[in-house]
């Protein structure tokens, strides 16, 4: 859905104000009650987070989709997400949940560190706590996640934890094109709590919809082609940084919410949209 240069929510919001929420499917109104954790932490695990096992998984988009790929209608490009390549990631952990309010007020508490614009006198939102935290750019992401001993993802580490293990599938459940009840999605007013949905098969929550989320790697149109098979870290240097997992503004293309969907923004934008989820 998005065309280069332009932040998500930008066309989100643009196209939600052409045409209006009335009518439009709120995917993340329900099922909130869902929200089931079924593979509890291993006594292995950091605590609040999901280890996943070193391998090898298919990374980027598996099938040639022409209507998808060569639709003039919107400009953005469809083909930076190949060609699929098999990838071997070392063992590493990934939170369970996007980070929260509460857990950004914290690092800000230890740090002394700016508050987001939408915090009333320096203070999240009351009853916002578990809320995923918003409107940080990639610096301030990179700071929190450094202050709670871990890092961002790099773009590989966060497909191969997105998809559940499902390789060679659209999206974190397979290949089912419904979107209901898979996220907090196409709503017009903010997120809603972490891990208000199902988690995928990993154990991980909200990996589509809720807020976008920041990796580490640089991003470049043809990255797949070139990308070492082991660890891959993304290119040297950049203009724009990597992000993935779509927002609750997102659900209009369900292309957007496949798990081999790459976007991208400048490395200094904050956005409504757009939030963190760590590793290490």
């Amino acid at each position: 859905m998005f065309m280069k240069r332009l932040v998500p929510v930008v066309l989100s919001v643009t196209f939600a104000l052409q045409f209006g929420w009335a009518g439009m499917p709120q995917y993340g109104a329900a099922n909130t009650a869902a929200a089931v954790d079924r593979t509890g932490p291993s006594s292995t695990e950091p605590s609040g987070m999901v280890t996943i096992p070193a391998g090898d998984f298919w990374m980027g988009r598996a099938e040639f989709q022409w209507l998808f790929d060569r639709n003039t209608e919107i400009e953005r490009d469809r083909l930076d997400d190949g060609p699929a390549h098999k990838v071997f990631l070392d063992t590493f952990s990934i939170d369970r949940y996007e980070s929260t309010n509460e857990e950004y007020a914290k690092f800000l508490k230890a740090t002394g560190g700016k508050a987001p614009w939408y915090w009333p006198h320096g203070e999240f939102p009351k009853g916002e706590e578990r809320f995923p935290v918003y409107n940080v750019n990639f610096d301030e992401a990179t700071a929190f996640c450094k202050w709670a001993g871990k890092r961002l993802p790099t773009e590989a580490e966060w497909e191969r934890a997105a998809r559940g293990g499902l390789d060679r599938k659209r999206y974190p459940w397979g290949d089912d094109d419904s979107l209901r009840g898979r996220g907090h999605l196409n709503y017009p007013s903010g997120p809603i709590a972490v891990g208000s949905f199902p988690p995928n098969d990993f154990g991980l929550y909200d990996i589509t919809g809720n807020v976008w989320e920041w990796t580490s790697d640089w991003y470049a149109r043809d990255y797949y082609a070139t990308s070492p098979s082991k660890n891959p870290k993304g290119p040297e240097t950049g203009m724009y940084k990597v992000i993935r997992g779509g927002g609750w503004t997102d659900g209009f293309d369900a292309r957007n919410l496949m798990v081999s969907h790459r976007s991208y923004v400048d490395p200094v934008t904050r956005a409504f949209t757009l939030g963190i989820r760590c590793v290490k």
